[in-house]
């Protein structure tokens, strides 16, 4: 069986270093609200469970188990996040001492 052909898609994409910094910075940061908003909901989860006077000390550690697990992981992305930040960083550094110049400029 052969292999769908989609029409009219060139795979070419031409991108300068400046705008593959740019979009790279703006993925990092598009992360970053995503983390932000999965910190919230988790501390709306908190404030849900503290409020409630039925809970009992299973529930508590069930809470603490799912919470940290969630920490945790954002604490992994975070620190790959920074990671690609310092890797974004280098390689502006080296363009800017045109060690490796942009053939588009």
């Amino acid at each position: 069986m052969s292999m769908p052909g989609i029409p009219d898609i060139n795979p070419l994409i031409s991108l300068t270093r400046k705008e593959v910094i740019h979009m790279i910075l703006a993925s990092i940061a598009m992360e970053e609200m995503g983390l932000s908003s999965i910190l919230y909901a988790e501390g709306e989860k908190i404030q849900r469970f503290v409020n409630d006077e039925d809970v009992c000390l299973q529930d508590i550690l069930q809470l603490n188990r799912s919470v940290e697990r969630v920490l945790r992981g954002m604490v992994n992305n975070q620190i790959l996040l920074q990671h690609k930040l310092e890797d974004v960083l280098i390689f502006e550094e080296q363009s800017r001492s045109n060690r490796y110049p942009d053939p588009e400029s």
